[in-house]
Order: structure tokens, then C-alpha cells, then sequence
């Protein structure tokens, strides 16, 4: 198993509506991506989050589902427009410890 976790600091000039469309666009990944187990988006409401705005955790079956989520064309055309409109994005993958 492997956890995904994207974190992104928007552009001054994204507007909310921007934000949410990308957000609940990230969410339908889980649907249309095989081996993804599950899926998380939301905004960020902490002040601990070093301008951190937004997030999202995945959890894929193993690193071929990672591996192939990336170029996957449903993933690369929400990529696309995520990148556009933030300003720093950070992603850690890790395998969990039992």
C-alpha cells in the first residue's frame, strides 16, 4: 500500500470558484483511476499548515497504481489545471509502517 499527499498554496488571483471545481475534480479520480483505494480533498483550516492552502491524500494498492495514476490522462488534465493556479505544491509518497 502507498499514501499519496499533495499539498498546494493557491495563486493570489484563483478565484474560489477555481479552487472547488479543482478540488472536487481531484476527488472524481477515484472513480475513474484503477487502484486507487481511497481518495481525500479539502481546503486547509489550519494556521500550522505554513501557508499551506489545500490538500489531498490517496492511497493506492501498490507502486504500479501510483506509477500508472501519473500519466494517466484523466489525473494529467486536473494536474494541468491544479499547477496553473497554485503558486507551490509539495507531494510526499511513502509506504505506512505496520
Amino acid at each position: 500500500m502507498i499514501e499519496h499527499i499533495v499539498m498546494v498554496t493557491w495563486q493570489e488571483e484563483t478565484t474560489a470558484e477555481v479552487k472547488e471545481r479543482i478540488l472536487l475534480d481531484l476527488l472524481q479520480l477515484k472513480d475513474k483511476i484503477p487502484g486507487i483505494i481511497s481518495f481525500k480533498v479539502g481546503h486547509n483550516f489550519s494556521a500550522r499548515a505554513d501557508g499551506f492552502e489545500a490538500a489531498l491524500t490517496s492511497t493506492f494498492i501498490d507502486q504500479e497504481s501510483l506509477d500508472n495514476y501519473g500519466p494517466h490522462p484523466a489525473h494529467v488534465e486536473v494536474a494541468t489545471r491544479l499547477r496553473e493556479n497554485t503558486s507551490k505544491v509539495v507531494v510526499v509518497d511513502f509506504h505506512p509502517l505496520s
